[in-house]
């Protein structure tokens, strides 16, 4: 499964329905099995994903190659040293 393809999904259905909640995020760590979800404001996940080689974890999870760059008790942006669709995982 491709996390970061579905949280994009998810997030276009959240601005068709014009949520004013956070919404469920899958997380996009490095384990292929993690079913973590984060909750994340709608503009922060926008935000986020203006630069490419960002993605979102779950609080304290590993990401193959990457650097944290914001840690929140709701969730983490980690940012790949390559292309995101190049790592393994998520």
């Amino acid at each position: 499964m491709d996390a970061r393809a579905a949280n994009d999904r998810i997030a276009d259905k959240a601005e068709q329905l014009r949520f004013h909640s956070r919404v469920p995020m899958m997380c996009e760590c490095s384990d292929t099995d993690c079913r973590g979800v984060v909750m994340v404001w709608l503009e922060q996940y926008r935000a986020l994903r203006q630069e490419p080689n960002n993605f979102l974890t779950a609080p304290g999870h590993d990401a193959d190659q990457a650097d944290l760059l914001t840690e929140t008790p709701e969730y983490d942006i980690r940012r790949a040293g390559r292309r995101h669709g190049d790592r393994r995982g998520a």
